[in-house]
């Protein structure tokens, strides 16, 4: 049977055990500077409920009885009242409930916790007497229930004990009930939890509205995907997970809001969660997705709102950083109380990431989402808080075992409990979309001929019109890999003519090992095109992510200016890493790009000749790229095990030899690119297994093996770091799992290592964190803070027999002892 409005008042009596532990003796005793011996209240309240219920005081022994008689079984009666203890993050079972513990429950000294289990039991009698009606019927206490209440729990509990809105009380005669069921409607409304009671949609029925709502020219028209979006895509359950494959440039995040508009005014979703793959990203379309926001909802009342940047470190609410949100308005004059205290109030999401999924409208990036289906502290709290949301996960690729394989446990989690879900892709393999679709993967002959672009949902994929005329890019292959700067002399001739070039490498090493080739080699021949080189106030650099956060924002911002829609024509060479290639609408003319697999390349590819420019140099008037390719085949950097071993990366960022011996093949065949035309086809001829078939098996055994082996081993540590969804409360527990280290093994960890005192970075910016990357540490834990030693070119800081540098191209270039 379904939960009826008893019902939800039983749970809110469960609930209301929630914090019972707390009557023990010796957290009572926290209250007392200097105490000798105190207590928590979470495992001591296991400790309670599983000794004798004939030592309770009778009123509390009759309200636990009573409580347990509300569930078909007496199972689910426990797991559901060890939910409710759990609120502090992670699951409590009944073996954590050492007896020990119940020696807090005798009376100490002049206090007597079973009295105060009584008055607690009189108070949830009084608090909610439709809860013990009579002919109710029981509650199936299954396990996806138990988790959601937690959940939920974990999120009432963090609500209410936030002072700004429930404030200890002043009166001891106060209605505390009365005033807290006022304040929760206050809290819900600022925090962004209740929605407006007037949700209208944007007037996307007519082109003009797109034009009002994007801020597009006066001529710009919707393409065939986002008219199907906002007008004509039924509203089903067919329609719970979509698919949007589209080249780069297509308009797909217009696509994706235009769905949520739609599903937003019908009440389908109460908020939107725009999961980024990398933080570069997130906070690139953060502004698009909040000026939409805005224009789509001109009125306060009817937004959803606030809108945030769920990135930790550059955490933004409305379009103002977090730490100015705090304190001033828009025009820095410091706020009046009343006013101070509601922005205060709407800043509740932002102040800590576990909490970054409570917020109506959020941008972020995708472990944000992933972090709620793993066995890390608060997840079922991000669960519950993501379950009102449309999730829309951008740039889904097939590259990492692990990353999928979670992605693909939120997805059917996320979808089998009524939400709404939908993936943006320019390269997604049919490998990849049929287990998102739990659907039989078609053959590579028939995959490779299906329509691109499309939209596809359970029930069907619908072809889509291109929204823009397919385009040839030639492609310059070049054995170069090997040799870092060997391309110094070619991107000095194209900025000496004029060309605005743009480097990709595989990894940190690899760009800032090449802007120190390209600089010396510009000094030597044309130092006056020094100034053509990428800059932060006139200090040039490579772009990665390992500059300290401040530094970081400066170099995005820089790089949107330089190279995003409107910026300058003058010649400028950009070298950098991943952080460029997915999601930045920015336009080259030139593109060089180490070999990486065929889906990352298109998205390399992506970043040029983006945008229609009139004044581009002749010799790039046409779309090139560079591909620079190692001397010898893919299976000659096989070591004995057969581990990929190669330059660039190959093996430690790209592991599969075989997608890159496929792009390799692809490329070498036909080097001149028609996209989109092409785009499925290449994609498949690189990443769908049955491609990998025409590889000489005795020369790809071995690695075959190591691969096998490999994803196997992704499948088991995904399978062990996500919650079981039908793992009861009492067996459901999380171990030792590291916070959200969990998700550390799928990329170099870096700690963000506090300054002893503010300095100056190589940019002139004030930075109080140095990002350090953990293998650098050797294994050691890093250090609660580091001094600093400001030097000509930046840095110099410390970590136990280990010195290091922090300069213009980020941390541990240039190591040294001092």
């Amino acid at each position: 049977m379904g939960i009826n409005e008893c019902h939800k008042d039983r749970l809110a009596v469960l609930a209301f055990f929630h914090d019972f532990g707390k009557c023990n003796w010796g957290f009572q005793a926290k209250a007392k500077p200097g105490a000798a011996q105190t207590a928590g209240h979470v495992a001591e309240a296991v400790a309670l409920l599983a000794s004798h219920p004939e030592t309770w005081p009778p009123p509390w022994r009759e309200l636990v009885r009573t409580v347990c008689g509300w569930f078909t079984t007496p199972e689910g009666a426990g797991a559901m009242l060890l939910a409710a203890i759990s609120h502090h993050g992670r699951p409590i079972r009944w073996i954590d409930g050492d007896p020990l513990l119940l020696r807090y429950w005798n009376a100490h000294s002049d206090y007597d916790p079973l009295s105060a289990l009584t008055d607690l039991a009189t108070a949830a009698y009084r608090a909610f007497p439709q809860a013990f009606l009579d002919n109710v019927g029981c509650i199936e206490a299954h396990a996806p229930l138990q988790q959601r209440f937690a959940g939920l729990v974990m999120l009432a509990d963090w609500i209410g004990s936030d002072t700004q809105f429930f404030p200890y009380r002043d009166d001891p005669d106060q209605d505390r009930a009365a005033f807290a069921t006022e304040q929760a409607a206050r809290a819900l409304k600022a925090i962004g939890l209740l929605p407006p009671s007037i949700r209208p949609f944007p007037p996307l029925a007519v082109d003009a509205g797109f034009r009002k709502v994007f801020g597009w020219d006066a001529d710009a028209t919707p393409s065939e995907l986002q008219r199907v979006l906002a007008r004509e895509l039924p509203l089903d359950e067919s329609t719970r997970l979509v698919l949007v494959e589209s080249d780069t440039g297509s308009g797909k995040t217009e696509s994706a809001l235009a769905w949520f508009f739609r599903l937003y005014a019908k009440g389908e979703v109460d908020g939107l969660y725009f999961a980024l793959p990398t933080r570069v990203a997130a906070r690139e379309l953060y502004g698009r997705v909040l000026a939409a926001i805005r224009r789509a909802f001109p009125e306060p009342d009817t937004r959803p709102t606030p809108v945030l940047l769920a990135v930790p470190g550059y955490v933004r609410v409305d379009g103002k950083h977090l730490e100015k949100h705090a304190l001033t308005d828009p025009e820095g004059v410091l706020w009046e109380d009343d006013a101070r205290m509601r922005r205060s109030e709407r800043l509740w999401a932002a102040e800590r990431p576990k909490r970054f999924l409570a917020a109506p409208v959020a941008v972020g990036t995708v472990d944000q989402a992933l972090l709620s289906v793993l066995k890390v502290k608060h997840s079922l709290l991000r669960s519950v808080c993501l379950d009102r949301h449309l999730l829309v996960v951008d740039e889904v690729h097939a590259s990492d075992t692990y990353m999928r394989e979670v992605l693909h446990v939120l997805l059917e989690g996320h979808l089998a409990r009524g939400g709404r879900a939908m993936l943006l892709s320019a390269t997604l393999g049919e490998s990849a979309a049929s287990r998102f679709f739990g659907r039989p993967c078609e053959p590579v002959q028939i995959a490779a001929f299906a329509p691109y672009p499309r939209l596809s949902t359970r029930a069907k994929a619908i072809p889509l019109t291109p929204s823009r005329p397919s385009r040839e890019i030639e492609l310059d292959l070049e054995s170069s890999l090997e040799c870092a700067d060997a391309i110094s002399d070619a991107v000095i001739a194209a900025i000496q003519a004029g060309a605005r070039v743009l480097v990709v490498c595989n990894t940190v090493g690899r760009a800032n090992a090449l802007q120190r080739a390209v600089e010396a080699r510009l000094d030597a021949v044309a130092p006056t095109l020094r100034g053509a080189l990428f800059a932060v106030n006139g200090v040039p650099c490579p772009h990665h992510g390992r500059f300290a956060r401040v530094d970081r924002e400066m170099l995005d911002a820089e790089v949107s200016r330089r190279l995003g829609k409107g910026s300058t024509e003058s010649p400028l060479l950009l070298i950098g890493t991943q952080t460029v290639e997915q999601s930045l609408d920015i336009d080259a003319d030139w593109l060089i790009t180490d070999l990486c697999p065929m889906d990352v390349l298109l998205q390399r590819l992506g970043r040029l000749h983006r945008h229609a420019r009139e004044h581009r140099p002749a010799a790039y008037a046409k779309a090139r790229a560079r591909v620079r390719l190692p001397e010898k085949p893919i299976h000659e950097y096989l070591d004995s095990n057969g581990q990929l071993r190669g330059p660039a990366g190959l093996g430690a960022v790209y592991a599969d030899g075989r997608v890159l011996a496929c792009t390799v093949a692809s490329l070498v065949a036909d080097p001149m690119l028609r996209l989109p035309d092409q785009n499925r086809a290449r994609i498949e001829a690189a990443t769908h297994p049955e491609s990998w078939a025409g590889l000489d098996p005795n020369l790809w055994r071995s690695h075959i093996e190591y691969l096998e082996g490999d994803y196997l081993a992704d499948v088991r540590q995904a399978d062990r770091s996500v919650i079981p969804t039908d793992e009861p409360f009492g067996e459901l527990h999380f171990g030792s799992v590291d916070g959200e280290r969990v998700l550390s093994r799928l990329a170099d960890p870096v700690y963000e290592i506090p300054l002893s005192e503010p300095r100056h970075s190589p940019f002139g910016a004030m930075i109080d964190r140095i990002p350090v990357p953990a293998r650098y540490l050797s294994g050691q834990l890093p250090p609660e803070t580091v001094e600093t030693i400001s030097v000509e070119d930046g840095l110099r800081f410390r970590i136990g027999p280990a010195a290091f540098r922090y300069t213009r191209f980020g941390p541990g270039e240039g190591r040294c002892m001092i």
